[in-house]
């Protein structure tokens, strides 16, 4: 369907649907206001009849005939002004001038009780009559009130009437607006629409005029499509670019398992080492290496598929710091850093691999960024009962103003530093990719000359 075939219809749609609505709510509010106003003149009427009986006749005392008497006399001048009245006592009627409904449809309005009053509306044969019921003497003897109220009914059909002539009437002449306002709207996009078919068939030198409204922004956002087609396109290389120099870094990655290989294969050629130190040592080599290929292949998914569903499992807390330290056992020691744990965790629900190639590349900044003899304190606690994983260290810090851009890919703040030793800016910023598929949070605190901590908080109840 054409746009200006959509903006006639929904002009004409709108505006008939908020007519009619309108209509109806105000002639339905019309409507209950009046019945409210014949309801409560129904009340007074009802109040002053009744009181006037009473002054001039005890219920109590008076025989029938005489009640009867005096009954007809107030029905009759009240009959001749619409209004009928019934009086009932002891299971008959004594006086009842109201035969337009049969009395069994009002049956229920004797059941009135002591100082109060029973109001219902009734239909019947087309017409509509408001009762009114009480006991205005003693508990034995009800009086009813009748009128009809037809009036406020006809002058609600009537609303109805004039509203459905008066729609059919805007009908014809808001079609007729919708139609020429809708083709002057759309012209200028009518004219958009030729320029862009010039343009796919590659005419970039069309250029669309431009208006005095809001549609010329419009044009001169076109008219810069097709110089930003070659702006794009040389966008699209330079990010190609960027992406090779990205694979290309990809051995940064590898360097930390590579170094515990390196630190256990030298323990081993070097040292004067037991049998059973020599097993334990071959066994962390074959788990780096097996890390290091889990490593590579996660590493790859995360970087170039920027989607990874991560393998979540039920992780021992104590073993995945263990195992981080033997991770760094060896650089520990030839840096002669401390190394201290505090946890307070039973488990995580986590991808193992992933976490502790998190908490691996922090642990490595960590190392790289203090001298020999500092600290690393690992920290893992709950707050607000969620589990947080904490690597703090007491090296050289970062500036606070780089400290937003340090997860950004390829980001060095001290990039002679960085080359020496073999960083490529990019560990941060897969932190932040894993702890994002983790939906964890990441978040970074430092000081320039005190140290760092940053803390991984994870977005679960533990």
């Amino acid at each position: 369907m054409k746009l200006w075939i959509r903006i006639f219809l929904s002009i004409l749609l709108v505006s008939l649907t908020t007519l009619l609505v309108s209509s109806v709510i105000i002639i339905n509010r019309n409507h209950l206001s009046n019945l409210k106003q014949e309801q409560d003149r129904s009340l007074n009427e009802f109040e002053f009849i009744t009181s006037s009986i009473g002054n001039n006749m005890d219920f109590t005392a008076s025989s029938i005939d005489t009640m009867v008497t005096l009954l007809n006399r107030y029905g009759n001048y009240y009959a001749q002004r619409g209004i009928h009245l019934m009086f009932y006592k002891d299971g008959q009627y004594l006086y009842n001038s109201f035969t337009e409904i049969e009395q069994d449809a009002y049956d229920k309005l004797l059941s009135v009780k002591e100082n109060t009053k029973m109001l219902q509306v009734f239909e019947e044969n087309g017409k509509h009559f408001i009762m009114v019921s009480g006991l205005p003497v003693d508990q034995k003897t009800v009086f009813l009130y009748a009128r009809e109220i037809n009036e406020i009914y006809t002058a609600r059909e009537i609303s109805i009437r004039l509203t459905v002539l008066l729609s059919f009437g805007l009908v014809i002449l808001l079609g007729l607006l919708s139609y020429l306002y809708s083709k002057w709207i759309t012209r200028p996009i009518h004219l958009l629409q030729k320029g862009a078919v010039s343009i796919s068939q590659g005419d970039y030198s069309v250029r669309i005029p431009g208006t005095k409204d809001e549609f010329n922004d419009l044009a001169i956002a076109f008219n810069k499509m097709a110089s930003a087609v070659e702006n794009r396109t040389q966008e699209l290389k330079d990010r190609a670019k960027e992406l090779q120099i990205f694979i290309d870094d990809l051995s940064h990655e590898m360097n930390t398992p590579l170094t515990s290989i390196q630190g256990y294969a030298e323990f081993l050629q070097n040292a004067n080492a037991s049998e059973e130190q020599r097993i334990k040592a071959a066994g962390n080599i074959r788990t780096q290496a097996r890390r290091m290929k889990d490593i590579y292949t996660k590493l790859m998914t995360l970087t170039l598929a920027r989607e990874h569903k991560p393998d979540i499992a039920k992780v021992n807390v104590n073993n995945l710091l263990s195992d981080l330290q033997d991770t760094f056992d060896v650089m520990l020691k030839d840096h002669n850093i401390q190394w201290n744990t505090e946890n307070h965790l039973t488990d995580l629900h986590i991808d193992r691999t992933l976490i502790h190639m998190l908490l691996s590349n922090l642990v490595k900044n960590s190392i790289q960024a203090m001298p020999e003899g500092g600290r690393i304190h690992i920290r893992a606690y709950k707050e607000s009962s969620k589990p947080v994983i904490e690597v703090s260290d007491n090296g050289i810090g970062i500036p606070e103003d780089k400290i937003d851009q340090v997860i950004k890919p390829f980001f060095r703040v001290d990039k002679s530093r960085s080359r020496k030793t073999g960083g490529a800016g990019l560990g941060l910023s897969i932190c932040k990719n894993i702890a994002d598929i983790h939906n964890a949070q990441l978040s970074i605190h430092s000081r320039e000359g005190k140290g760092t901590t940053i803390r991984i908080k994870f977005d679960y109840l533990s």
